[in-house]
């Protein structure tokens, strides 16, 4: 099948996506190979030029498709199965409330848009995807898609320069995609045991509660 690059600064190219022969681990480290950079960059923009909650909202999506791996390896296009969770992730509403701290924004204009209409034009005009596209991978209609995007380039500065521009400006170091699984293994065991133990915890004060009550 094709699917597209999403370099900034130009339109995207066509290329071949391939399932790697081998390993699971092998493939998942072929797809992040080939688009972790791109989306540092354009989680960079979507959070209004925070590199480290970039960098996190990159490694979290990546996370969440090797915790669905079969059915992403099955998906008629992995790398935008990728891209929705990490443009999920970077345009959360708790983006603003993170326990970290949140530093003083480097690109305050992106960050104050209403996030359905930075994440269409950052699909749009820095990741290269085409209306129709844009307009599905947003939920969307198409003349909903085109009213966003003219709305949120509406509201940028005149001054701005343009988002691939930006974009090719940001920061988009990325841990090995080993690294990047492994901790998404370890955070997803840690979630499993405390799901078992709050249940464990739950179903003993149930059974307290019901030998109570037949005493």
């Amino acid at each position: 099948m094709e699917t597209l690059t999403s370099a900034p600064g130009r339109r995207r190219t066509p290329v071949r996506w391939w399932n790697p022969p081998g390993t699971p681990e092998a493939a998942f480290a072929a797809l992040y190979e080939t688009y972790a950079a791109g989306l540092t960059r354009q989680a960079f923009l979507l959070c209004g030029g925070d590199a480290r909650f970039a960098a996190r909202a990159v490694e979290r999506g990546f996370q969440r498709c090797w915790e669905e791996w079969p059915a992403v390896a099955a998906d008629d296009d992995p790398p935008a199965r990728v891209r929705a969770a990490v443009y999920g992730y970077a345009l959360s509403p708790w983006h603003r409330l993170r326990p970290w701290g949140r530093p003083r924004p480097l690109l305050p204009a992106l960050l104050a848009l209403p996030p359905h209409r930075r994440g269409t034009v950052v699909l749009h005009d820095c990741a290269g995807v085409g209306l129709a596209r844009t307009a599905a991978e947003t939920e969307a209609t198409e003349p909903a898609a085109l009213a966003r995007l003219l709305a949120a380039r509406a509201a940028l500065p005149a001054g701005m320069p343009p988002l691939p521009a930006l974009a090719a400006a940001a920061p988009s170091r990325t841990r090995r995609p080993d690294a990047v699984r492994r901790a998404g293994e370890r955070s997803t065991a840690r979630r499993t045991r405390a799901c078992l133990l709050l249940t464990a915890a739950t179903l003993t004060a149930m059974t307290a509660s019901v030998l109570s009550a037949l005493r």
